[in-house]
């Protein structure tokens, strides 16, 4: 049995959301560490790793280790003119949500050392991977040298985007800073916009999220010696948006639009960028651990409008968002966010021009699909300044509007959907500065003439309540559901059996969630199984 639980907690450990690259934020270079030597006596096992030939000054040394232990300790000693130190103890910095942790220790004055050794001592029954590690000098950074505060750049109070919520330092609960006073991020303009990723630093949740900056602190305050978490902004995989570095001006929302501190997470290229870091982990090329994180759609929509936000009140252009491998030898912000970049850039440029502040709130519903011919109809409830109103329609053919002008009428019927499988109707309103924004979206699958139809949620963006319309083209027992962005699900409403060609309107109550991106899923059971199965998007918005 004992033997069983070994194998799975290493199997743990190797599948842990990780990488070396953890260490690309902390190290200026890594080191080999050569073979492990492992010894076990009574209920500790240690295990001692010796890195390779070191050929410059260092002040510091870090590790990254893969293992659930619950009493970890760790040591470094270093050989200095054919001379090995003493055992120096380690800092441990864990992830908060454990298979990984950071050993590390710092001085002040440089080492000459040509190696240094690593021992870390667990419980025997707890596995411990020695993955990476590498050396750092603090005398270069730009973090340590301490500047008088200056009026930085400020950037502009006005604007077409709205902010995400901040979930300030003092509510997440950071340390102070440290090294003096935060040094302007730039007294003149900023330029870059820079994407990380956390790598073992995952956070699913807002408690995990708030741990997950309380490690990420201490792994640079008190492993590496910069005075403060290395980043402006964090986003977990909820979407949730966190503040990094201190305000000079105290302020505690982006809509107050602060002066920003300079961070310490791209080296020498610090001045004027702006750094954002998602946690978790996203580099699939990593060996022997898994890295396949993919950006969830709420944490990819929290970077799109974070970014707009910064360029449109801090001057950055779109053109100028990067990863962090574009200043560095790192695999940080991992292949699959990396890839992301290009269609992000298009993106924030584009709602730069649209804006994210409503211009109304409208619905639109459609009848079920009948020989290619289906009766759309739209509610328009509010308008916020709307010049024009217009529908679209997309198809396998492209894209074609399909009515000029939806002020003057409220339905339209299209008979010209023989042949295809799906089709999309959006509803379009524009105002005055070239904005263009979806007020309302209706995606329907053309199984068969009698289709079930599922509205999108109504309002969308909501708050505390909406509402959800479909149609049923064969009875069957239907319940909803809603669900977070991690995929869990969060409350659910059994319907009951409902009869066949039929419209139905059920509320969906959004009480008590945090400001983000919701799914509700509607389920149809008949005699033979799941007859219908389909996902509507809902934003909450605090």
């Amino acid at each position: 049995m004992k033997r069983i639980i070994l194998l799975v907690l290493w199997c743990l450990i190797f599948t842990s959301v990780s990488e070396a690259q953890i260490l690309g934020d902390v190290v200026d270079s890594f080191t080999d560490l050569g073979n492990e030597q492992r010894m076990v006596s009574g209920k500790r096992a240690t295990v001692v790793h010796q890195s390779g030939e070191i050929d410059a000054p260092f002040t510091g040394v870090a590790v990254e280790v893969g293992t659930f232990a619950t009493h970890p300790e760790a040591f470094f000693r270093f050989l200095e003119d054919g001379t090995w130190s003493t055992w120096l103890p380690a800092h441990i910095t864990p992830s908060a949500t454990g298979g990984t942790l950071v050993a590390g220790y710092r001085q002040d004055a440089p080492m000459q050392a040509s190696r240094f050794e690593f021992k870390m001592q667990v419980d025997s029954a707890d596995p411990a991977e020695v993955r990476n590690g590498g050396v750092f000098n603090n005398a270069f950074d730009e973090d340590a040298r301490i500047r008088p505060v200056e009026s930085s750049f400020e950037g502009s109070q006005s604007g077409g985007i709205i902010p995400p919520h901040l979930i300030t330092r003092a509510q997440w609960g950071a340390q102070p800073f440290r090294l003096g006073s935060p040094s302007p991020l730039s007294s003149r303009a900023y330029e870059f916009m820079t994407m990380h990723h956390a790598a073992g630093y995952s956070a699913e949740t807002e408690a995990e999220g708030k741990a997950q900056m309380r490690a990420m602190q201490d792994l640079h305050q008190n492993v590496r010696g910069w005075s403060d978490i290395g980043y402006q902004f964090a986003i977990d995989r909820g979407g949730r948006l966190y503040q990094g570095r201190p305000f000079l001006d105290n302020s505690t929302s982006l809509s107050q639009v602060p002066k920003l501190a300079m961070g310490a997470h791209v080296g020498e290229r610090n001045t004027g960028n702006i750094g954002i870091v998602i946690m978790g982990c996203y580099h699939p090329p990593e060996p022997s651990y898994s890295c396949i994180q993919q950006m969830t759609p709420a944490a990819y929509a929290t970077y799109r409008t974070l970014f707009a936000f910064l360029s449109e009140r801090y001057g950055v252009a779109p053109t100028l968002i990067r990863g962090h491998r574009d200043f560095s030898q790192t695999s940080c912000p991992g292949d699959n966010n990396y890839v992301l970049l290009p269609a992000l850039r298009t993106e924030v440029a584009q709602l730069l021009i649209t804006g994210n502040e409503p211009l109304g709130s409208a619905e639109m519903t459609a009848s079920p699909i009948v020989k290619g011919k289906v009766d759309l109809s739209w509610t328009l409830s509010e308008d916020l300044g709307i010049d024009s109103l217009y529908v679209e329609r997309v198809t396998s053919l492209g894209t074609s509007r399909v009515v000029d002008n939806a002020f003057l009428t409220s339905s339209y019927t299209d008979a010209s959907l023989l042949g295809e499988t799906k089709v999309t109707y959006l509803l379009i309103a524009t105002a005055a500065g070239d904005k263009r924004q979806e007020l309302s979206r209706l995606d329907i699958e053309i199984a068969d003439p009698n289709s079930y139809v599922l509205t999108n949620v109504f309002p969308n963006p909501a708050q505390d309540q909406a509402q959800i319309r479909f149609y049923l083209s064969v009875e069957g027992l239907t319940s909803l559901s809603l669900y977070d962005p991690s995929g869990r699900r969060i409350d659910s409403w059994e319907l009951g059996f409902l009869s066949e060609d039929e419209w139905y309107t059920r509320p969906i109550r959004l009480e008590g969630l945090s400001s983000g991106t919701y799914f509700v899923r509607l389920e149809v059971s008949g005699f033979s199984g799941i007859a219908f199965d389909k996902i509507q998007t809902v934003h909450v918005v605090r």
